[in-house]
């Protein structure tokens, strides 16, 4: 705080600045003795007070008035004098002086300064309220009218004393026409009545009220809004009036009034037809029965799901403890060539052993579709034959083969060492059931599946190739059918079967898009039906024949780089390696294998798993290294490879996957088949050609931009008809396409079947704004998915994961 004293005589002086300083402790007191000093002390500012002289020489208190008035107007300003008389006291007042008092009666000079100071307190203080409520207002206005609503305000008497700009636009009415009572003239005359009293009585009441209404818009239209009110109160809690909005709901209420009618309408017709009720309820029974087999097929769905999640996990760490103690049981074999007896059969047993823990284990794998399928085109016929070859010592003299396969089969797409394995297990399973001997029939045909035997099958209508292997033995009791295809679940003795034969067959033949079905009658035999799709192989390879179980040998300068994060197994492949002469460097993760690619530019084939740790699989490290050697050779292993690798549980075609545990004939000739057809293949520089299926403009004129920017050459279609139109009209010209499930002229699913049909080599890309299911889709050796909203490098690298880059392959 500080005063301003203007007093040309010292004494005087003196006598104001005690008086101050007794009512006001502590203050600042500046003095000035003329106009010059007194003008500059108050353009310096901060004064909170200004004492004057109503005389001085070279200025008079009216001067010194209006000079405190302009350069601190906040400031009270007292006349102090022993001139002044009450009349000129009172026009110095009206003037803005706050005070006047006499020298001869300064002791009143303390009182009226701290009155003076706290009015000016007041004045200050009311001056900021009334800004920040003038801000508030403002505001408060800006908000209103910006809203898409009706919002208003009543006093407390019920009278509308705000409306925001959005009662012109809707009602036409010029600025305050609706204050008062005229916002009544825009109310339906039929509500006008209930808007009144249902207002009246909130206020009265000082409750919230909320209604729907009729009003005319400027146009004269019917519209309905709803309307809310809620109390107003001050700080203290005293009713100021309503506050409220109206929101317009006249789209609303006309969709919900006519979905009104057509529920009347429907209802009407109901009753003018009673004669339908029998029909009604037997579609209801049907639906009811519809939704429990839903829901059991849910939760046989979870249960797959939970059973094959654990499975994964423990084939992964299984199978790498059976790839050392195999790797080592053959090690001993090969050097114990001349062991005694007994070391033999021990080692042997041993062999057994692991092999059937092996085994065990890709058959829960099978059962929980986690087995990742290899499709090949093969001749089913002959692969059948072959395989009665095999089991002619298995079966046993008391059992006859009989075959009837057909000569004109359709061609199909399945993994042809899982088909095996499942024959296989048919028919140790017939065998079974035949403790006396008997016969197992063999028969192969061509099947229409239509809709209605689909249905019932789970299956897709359509054509399939079907196997069909049946006894003459005991068969199966009515109520253990529905059972045979559970895991662990089995009729023979304990410590006969494990009781995954049949879940196996299943789990692949679901796997591969198919179908198994069981005919059995107690006493005559049991049939066991299984349905693949056919497919169009024309211009696929054929399986690869199987080796004679010589290893096959190393060439001279082949380098092979293994990776592998589990030491046990590392040491073991590259000891195998070794043994078969090639030169053999190791990495235990992708970065450390990356290293070993650029430091080794001689190496022939990358042997990795694909689960391996710092944030890089299997699949990354190959397309890393082909990215730093074009074209260099991968071979794959896993326990467990569901994922990474898998597209729809199936390797897209050039993935070449070798199971754990493998054997030292498996790894030696799997790394030679692929040595031996590799080729120095030169890339065109023509764009591979893609065919994009999109009925969304927008979203197909930006994929095909994005497309082109990767480097592809891109057709464009807006329906599943126009697309098969281009690809029967460029036959070959496509080697992949990216198809949306949700097209105006079919459903993705069906176009997806056809392509999947007809186009067996075709790359398909699913782009979907839901979650595919790879049980919904048609099996294909070519298929991966991105989900809505994508980026276009999603596309990319889904294409990449299929075999098409940007530049087609020569």
């Amino acid at each position: 705080m500080s005063v301003l004293i203007l007093e040309d005589d010292d004494l005087d002086a003196e006598l104001i600045l005690y008086r101050l300083g007794e009512a006001l402790p502590g203050v600042a007191v500046q003095r000035a003795s003329n106009r010059k000093s007194y003008e500059a002390r108050l353009r310096l500012g901060g004064i909170t007070l200004v004492v004057s002289d109503f005389s001085l020489p070279d200025i008079d208190g009216w001067a010194a008035q209006r000079m405190a008035a302009e350069l601190a107007p906040d400031a009270p300003f007292i006349f102090v004098s022993g001139i002044i008389g009450e009349e000129v006291g009172v026009k110095a007042m009206k003037e803005g002086a706050t005070d006047y008092v006499l020298k001869e009666r300064l002791e009143r000079l303390g009182a009226a300064a701290r009155r003076a100071l706290l009015e000016a307190e007041d004045r200050r203080a009311r001056k900021c309220a009334e800004e920040a409520l003038r801000d508030s207002e403002e505001r408060f206005r800006t908000l209103s009218d910006s809203a898409p609503a009706l919002i208003w305000e009543t006093d407390e008497q019920g009278e509308m004393i705000f409306t925001n700009r959005y009662f012109e636009d809707l009602f036409g009415q010029p600025p305050g026409a609706m204050l008062g009572q005229g916002w009544q003239q825009a109310i339906d005359g039929r509500d006008l009545p209930l808007v009144l009293d249902l207002m009246q009585r909130a206020t009265r009441e000082r409750r919230e009220f909320q209604m729907e209404m009729r009003v005319l818009d400027r146009r004269g239209d019917l519209r309905w809004l709803h309307c809310k009110g809620v109390p107003r109160m001050d700080r203290s809690g005293r009713f100021l009036g309503l506050l409220g909005t109206n929101v317009d709901i006249t789209d609303a209420r006309r969709a919900r009034d006519e979905l009104e009618h057509m529920v009347a309408a429907r209802t009407a017709e109901l009753l003018r037809t009673n004669e339908r009720l029998l029909q009604e309820m037997q579609q209801r029974a049907d639906a009811e029965s519809a939704a429990r087999s839903a829901e059991e097929q849910l939760r046989q769905a979870q249960k797959m799901e939970a059973f094959g999640q654990l499975t994964g996990g423990v084939a992964h760490d299984f199978n790498n403890f059976l790839t050392v103690i195999l790797g080592n049981l053959e090690t001993l074999e090969r050097t114990l060539t001349h062991a005694p007896g007994r070391t033999a059969t021990a080692l042997a047993h041993a062999k057994l052993g692991a092999q059937r823990a092996a085994a065990l284990t890709q058959r829960l794998l099978s059962f929980a579709r986690r087995q990742p399928l290899q499709p090949r085109r093969i001749d089913l016929n002959g692969l059948i034959s072959d395989t009665i070859e095999i089991l002619s010592r298995t079966l046993g003299e008391h059992v006859e083969v009989r075959t009837e396969l057909s000569a004109d089969l359709w061609d199909t797409l399945t993994d042809p060492h899982m088909l095996e394995s499942a024959l296989v297990n048919l028919a140790v399973n017939a065998r079974d059931a035949m403790p006396e001997g008997g016969v197992i029939s063999i028969r192969t045909g061509n099947a229409e599946i239509g809709i209605g035997h689909a249905e019932a099958d789970g299956l897709l209508p359509g054509q399939y190739v079907r196997i069909s292997l049946g006894d003459t033995g005991t068969g199966i009791p009515p109520e253990l059918l529905g059972k045979v295809f559970e895991p662990f679940f089995t009729t023979k003795d304990i410590g006969v079967g494990t009781g995954l034969g049949l879940s196996q067959v299943y789990g692949f033949v679901k796997q591969s898009g198919g179908h198994v079905r069981i005919d059995s009658t107690l006493g005559t035999g049991t049939t066991v039906h299984l349905y693949l799709p056919r497919q169009n192989t024309a211009g696929l390879p054929e399986a690869e024949p199987l080796h004679d179980g010589q290893a096959r040998q190393a060439r001279p300068g082949e380098v092979v780089l293994v990776v592998e994060d589990n030491t046990g197994v590392r040491l073991h492949s590259t000891r195998i390696l070794q043994d078969l002469g090639y030169v053999v460097h190791e990495a235990s993760d992708g970065p450390e294998a990356l290293e070993q690619i650029e430091r080794h530019p001689d190496i022939s084939l990358v042997f990795t798993d694909v689960g391996l740790p710092k944030g890089m699989n299997g699949r990354e490290l190959a397309e890393a290294a082909r990215a730093l050697r074009p074209g260099l050779p991968v071979l794959y292993t896993s326990g467990y490879a569901e994922g990474a690798l898998t597209h729809g549980g199936q390797l897209p075609p050039g993935v070449d996957l070798l199971p754990k545990p493998f054997s030292f004939v498996d790894l030696a000739n799997r790394i030679r088949d692929i040595l031996d057809r590799q080729a120095p293949e030169s890339a065109s520089e023509a764009p591979s050609r893609i065919l994009l299926v999109e009925d969304e403009d927008l979203i197909r004129m930006l994929a095909l931009e994005g497309l082109e920017d990767l480097g592809y050459d891109v057709a464009e279609a807006a329906t599943g008809g126009e697309a098969l139109r281009l690809l029967e009209a460029e036959p070959g010209a496509f080697e992949g396409a990216i198809v949306d499930m949700g097209l105006p002229d079919m459903k993705g699913e069906d176009l997806l079947r056809t392509l999947a049909q007809r186009y067996p080599g075709l790359a398909i890309v699913i782009a979907s704004g839901a979650h595919v299911s790879a049980s919904e889709l048609p099996p294909h050796a070519r298929l991966a998915s991105v989900q809505k909203p994508y980026q276009f490098a999603q596309l990319g690298d889904a294409l990449r994961g299929l075999g098409v880059g940007a530049v087609s392959q020569g």
